[in-house]
């Protein structure tokens, strides 16, 4: 059965497109703090404590990767905010998303019932070749 999209709830698009981008954020930023960490410690002509730089660039990066998280889950909201704004305006105008859906139940009753179908005719057609049983 076809359905169509008219219109997205722009709170909950903006939600998870927050969730979405914080997460997102929050990776990036660990990412750079351990390329960042292991780029110090690799150097030829490092001098420092290894230990320092290291404990230094995980709080650093940890700190970095929370401002991001938050950074980036508020554009994500906002992005989420609009892109659900344009949807619906767009839906509103030219029509939405169409989709097909099938319930479930009604797929496995289809599947069950084609199921015995083709079992039914393999046996015909298994008594036709070889004959029938005796």
């Amino acid at each position: 059965m076809m359905k169509e999209i008219k219109k997205i709830n722009k709170i909950s698009a903006a939600k998870v497109a927050s969730l979405i981008y914080g997460l997102v954020g929050f990776f990036t930023a660990m990412i750079v703090a351990v390329s960042t960490m292991a780029n110090i410690v690799l150097q030829r002509d490092f001098q420092g404590s290894v230990i320092l730089v290291t404990l230094f660039n995980v709080g650093a990066g940890l700190l970095l990767g929370v401002v991001a998280a938050l950074l980036t889950a508020a554009i994500g909201w906002l992005m989420g905010y609009l892109a659900a704004a344009i949807y619906n305006w767009f839906a509103r105008k030219v029509g939405g998303v169409k989709i097909e859906l099938v319930d479930i139940a009604e797929a496995v009753r289809e599947a069950q019932s084609d199921e015995k179908y083709s079992v039914i005719a393999r046996s015909a057609s298994d008594e036709a070749i070889h004959g029938k049983p005796e």
